[in-house]
Order: C-alpha cells, then structure tokens, then sequence
C-alpha cells in the first residue's frame, strides 16, 4: 500500500487499492487535482503505455481494441529495436527521387504504388515539402529529442511495472558498403552532439570484434557505427506484460470490439464498442494508422498514412544464437535482431493503403537478405514466419501527441517505425499533457497544430 499523503510514482508495486484515497490528490506538489475518466481506442504500444501512466497519475482508464488481445497488430512482430541511434525521418532530402523510382518495382525498400496515389495526394506533397535539408535536420533533432526521453522513460517505466520482455542492451551495429556513406552517417551524428546519444564510427575489424558473426562481410564493409544506445525487446510480449500489470491497477480492457465515435455538440460523447456506449471526459485514439480513420467520424484530419513493413522471425534456438547485437544494414535497409528464443529480419516500407495481406516478393526479399548477411545460418523457409504491420507514418516524420481541436479529444500516433523506440516517451507526454502537468520536453514538435 502507499502510505498516505505520499505520491505512489514514487512505489513500484501498485494494486488497484493502492489508489484509494490518492486519485484527488497530489502528494508532491500538494494541491488538489481532478481524477479524469479516459477511454483510449488501440492497445498496441501506444495504447497500453498510455493507459498505464495515466492510470498511475490517478485516472479510472478503459481501453477497446477490436483485437482478441494487446499487441496484436502493427506492434507484434516489428523490428524490435528501440534505436534512438536510428531516429531520422524517412523523407531525407531526395527522397521522392527514391518514391518515383520505386513505381513498378516490388522489391524496392520503399515503395509507392500506383493504386495509392489520389489518398497520398496532400499527404505527399507534405512529405516532400518537409524533406528539405533544413526541415529534415529539424526534425530528426525532435525525433531524438522524444527517443531519448523515452529510453528514460522506459527503464523507469520497467522498474516500476515489474516486467519482462526480453530487454537486451548491448546497442546495435550499424554496417557501411560505401565508405561514403558511412562519412555522411558519421556527420549526421556529429551534427546531434550534446543530446545524449551514445553513437561512435568503429573500423571493420572493431565491427567484427563486436560481432562475429559478420566475419563473412568483411572483405564488403568499410566500417560501422556503434549505436551505444540501443535496447531491443519483443514489442508483443512487452504489450501483454504491461496489459496484465495495468489490469491490476485498475485498467479496464475491452477487447474484439469494433469501435466508433459518437458525437454531440462538437465534443465525443461517447464510443461505441461491440454494441455498447462507453463514456468517458476525454478521449484518446491511439490506434496506430488507423487513427486517421476514427479521426475523421470527428471532422478531424489527422495527416497519418500506413507504411506497411515486413518481417520474418525464426524460433530455431541453434540459429538465434549465430547473432550477439541487432544488426542495421544501411545499404539493404533491413534490421536484423536477435531475442531470447528466436531471431527476426524487418525492414522495407510499401505505401499500400491498409492492405496488410503479404507480398511474397517482399518475403523472398527479406528471406534473401538473411541469408546475405548471415550466410553461415540454414533458414530454411518452411520455418520462416513473415508477418506485415502498418506503420503509422506523418508528412515529417515525427509523431503526433496531444489534443486535437475537440476539446476532448487526444491522439496519440504517426511514430512511424519508430512506434516501439518512442511508446514509453510519447505516452508519458501525452499523459502531462492531458493532466494539466510541466511537461518533460517541449510539447510543440509533436503537436497536431504544427499541421
């Protein structure tokens, strides 16, 4: 139990009791504050981390998925890096010069196709608009500015919860084919000094030292980057664990039910789930790409569009173990990390609306790049389990927390492929914001009225 007049931020073993007597009150600042009623659509990353550190700050919390469970979209099998080393927007300067050159071509590692075109419309322009050299510095600088305070956010968040999700935190490898390339990686970071990131340029055969398991590449490398500071973590696992751990506190979770908003007098008066009305003060859609689409029965236009990635995982504990650190293949624009009891290769982004069925050009791709890279494993294909997700990307990259112009409305989403890098950081933020508290980081970057 938390002991009376203190703040229970402060406890790491939390039940649904120990909020009795704390929810009207703030022991730390001594003032008196109003517990809110919330309903969040989505229980992906987003989602559940949101609930659990608004239900921490002394809110009564619901949240309804239209899945049998957490985590079991685009938050499933992604990459599973959590890289504030790899924080950089998609549209870098010359990026629609790659987005027209992947027209007709299916194994491009970023795609548009044709049939997407008329809804990109506005949304590319965006995109292009913010792929000047100015804008992108701008906001890879905001990117990591949220991806640093979400790695802080989550080793407490981790302490507090009690969780296990398979955390590994021996940093990532960056490998280079072109030794140009690799001076313009090395620039990039130089220009983020002073901002936290662990990152360093390493020769081949420091690489090799690192890891082993790249012997086979040597004679192609020019070298690596050392991202110091990047964790990995089963994404799923991770959801399910903090699901349950929330649940004892008192977050109520409604799942396999198809959700809408229901509107009165410029507000959301409600949200239907599964043929029931569930009402609440404030509202949080943080249901990944698919906010764009709730955001909409609100007259609110939301700029997030799908990015749908791929992955294959393998569960052989013999070829899980040829890797020690994720591995980031610049030139092939793939990942490839290993976790407790499996290994996974992710990577590519396909703008394909909200198909989420699975190209098998991307899965031959990917399965092809395994074994490039790591050529001493067996990956058979029978053993081989794609997975596609939708990436919930906006116009510049960067994600978009906070309030909408319905006064009781909140979104958290648009992290793109960095959804599991930021939860911890954007759930905090969204949950300062809606509590009226002194936020950690400058709200502004990732505001929806930056739009």
């Amino acid at each position: 139990m938390v002991p009376a007049g203190a703040d229970p931020i402060a406890h790491g073993d939390l039940t649904k009791q120990d909020f009795r007597g704390w929810e009207d009150y703030d022991g730390c600042r001594g003032v008196r504050r109003r517990k809110m009623k919330v309903v969040i659509i989505g229980s992906g990353l987003a989602g559940v981390t949101s609930a659990w550190y608004l239900r921490r700050r002394g809110h009564d919390v619901t949240v309804i998925d239209r899945e049998p469970g957490p985590g079991r979209q685009t938050s499933f099998a992604n990459g599973g890096l959590l890289t504030p080393g790899m924080c950089e927007p998609w549209n870098a300067p010359g990026a629609w010069k790659v987005l027209l050159g992947s027209l007709g071509r299916s194994d491009a590692s970023l795609q548009l196709r044709m049939h997407t075109l008329p809804g990109l419309a506005g949304w590319g322009m965006s995109f292009l608009k913010n792929s000047t050299a100015a804008a992108y510095e701008r906001h890879h600088r905001s990117n990591l500015r949220l991806s640093m305070f979400s790695l802080k956010s989550m080793q407490t968040l981790r302490d507090q919860a009690q969780i296990e999700y398979g955390r590994g935190a021996l940093g990532s490898l960056g490998i280079f084919r072109d030794r140009d390339a690799l001076a313009r990686a090395e620039a990039e970071v130089a220009k983020l000094n002073g901002a936290g990131l662990a990152c360093r340029r390493v020769s081949t055969a420091e690489a090799l030292e690192l890891e082993p398991a790249l012997a086979p590449l040597a004679d192609q490398l020019s070298g690596a980057m050392f991202y110091e500071s990047d964790e990995t973590g089963d994404a799923h696992r991770y959801c399910e664990a903090l699901a349950e751990r929330a649940r004892d506190t008192g977050v109520e979770f409604i799942f396999g039910a198809e959700v809408s908003l229901e509107m009165h007098s410029g507000k959301v008066a409600a949200v239907i789930g599964g043929g029931k009305r569930y009402t609440a003060d404030h509202y949080v859609v943080a249901a990944g790409s698919y906010s764009t689409l709730l955001m909409r029965q609100a007259g609110v236009r939301l700029p997030v569009r799908p990015a749908k990635g791929y992955s294959i995982t393998f569960e052989n504990e013999g070829e899980r173990s040829l890797l020690g650190r994720p591995i980031i293949d610049h030139h092939l624009h793939v990942v490839i990390v290993p976790f407790t009891r499996a290994i996974r290769v992710a990577g590519t982004a396909e703008f394909a609306g909200y198909d989420r069925s699975l190209n098998p050009v991307r899965v031959r791709s990917l399965l092809s790049t395994m074994r490039d890279i790591l050529p001493q494993g067996r990956w058979d294909e029978s053993a081989a389990k794609p997975w596609c997700g939708l990436r919930p990307l906006s116009p510049d990259g960067v994600a978009i927390i906070g309030p909408t112009r319905i006064a009781n409305l909140w979104v958290n989403s648009g992290q793109g492929p960095l959804g599991w890098t930021c939860a911890a950081g954007s759930a905090q933020l969204l949950t300062q914001l809606m509590s009226g508290d002194e936020p950690s980081i400058d709200p502004a970057p990732y505001s929806l009225a930056r739009f």
